[in-house]
């Protein structure tokens, strides 16, 4: 089962190979302290993950982890806009803005932001997929019951998944606009690392949806499991299972480690690409 979509100007399915979204981090409460950026680098940050190899970036200004401090709503957009402020109109790729508040949203796609990456899956704030929809925009959507990442099991991921999607349509959003985050990651108490390994072992279940699916691992905890490192060196890790369910079918990477990462798709698409030899 194939399929091809352009999203924000870029290309998904078919042949063509997985896209390398940087992340730009602008949370200092975030579990990756090495990670985090702010407006007055932001701009050579984000060049720099361009000239590394990224086609896509996500800005996120509040930590989506269930256990790190939380800020205001507020102190979200004066994050997030000061980085559009600088970004807008100085970079080539697409920018997706990683919030699940409407008026973040709103403020980031007025100032030049293209996509939304809501954890939520619309449900924080009833407002979002309004937001969404009359923008036009791009969403990702993440395997969401009741809190961000709570489904258990792969069952569960994709009938909430066909659910987010189903929603979405409902209130307008473009289906041709979605991409789908499966929320690998320890999102939960009741989530251990075994139902994310399992998920990403399966990973080609999610080509039913015929929707961009994103791979969100980079760094974190669940490969903590077995590598028993620190999100600081986490990388290769990272880079495995990424690969595995790129691999198998994932469209785009999210990952802190643009340059490896973009090396690691090569390879990936040469193999999948490769012709059969007697």
């Amino acid at each position: 089962m194939t399929f091809t979509v352009k999203i924000c100007g870029l290309t998904f399915g078919g042949n063509h190979p997985p896209h390398v979204m940087g992340i730009l981090n602008l949370s200092p409460e975030s579990f990756y302290k090495n990670s985090v950026r702010d407006s007055s680098s932001i701009l050579e940050a984000a060049q720099k993950m361009i000239d590394d190899g990224a086609t896509m970036l996500d800005i996120g200004a509040r930590s989506t982890s269930p256990w790190a401090d939380s800020i205001s709503v507020e102190e979200e957009k004066n994050r997030l806009f000061s980085a559009l402020k600088e970004l807008s109109g100085n970079i080539s790729v697409p920018i997706s803005i990683d919030t699940m508040y409407a008026d973040a949203a709103e403020g980031a796609l007025n100032r030049g932001a293209d996509i939304i990456n809501d954890i939520s899956s619309l449900k924080a704030d009833v407002r979002m997929g309004k937001v969404i929809a009359d923008h036009d925009a791009c969403a990702i959507l993440m395997a969401t019951q009741k809190v961000p990442g709570d489904p258990l099991g792969m069952d569960a991921v994709m009938s909430s998944l066909s659910n987010a999607v189903s929603h979405a349509e409902q209130i307008g959003i473009d289906p041709q606009k979605i991409i789908l985050d499966p929320a690998i990651g320890h999102w939960t108490p009741e989530k251990t690392a075994e139902y994310d390994f399992d998920v990403i072992n399966r990973f080609e279940k999610f080509k039913v949806f015929e929707m961009p699916i994103l791979v969100a691992v980079s760094r974190k905890s669940f490969l903590n499991s077995v590598v028993n490192k620190p999100a600081e060196e986490r990388m290769v890790s990272s880079l495995v299972a990424a690969s595995i369910a790129a691999y198998k079918g994932g469209h785009i990477i999210r990952t802190h480690d643009v340059s490896e990462t973009a090396d690691a798709v090569k390879v990936i698409y040469a193999i999948k690409n490769q012709k059969e030899f007697v």
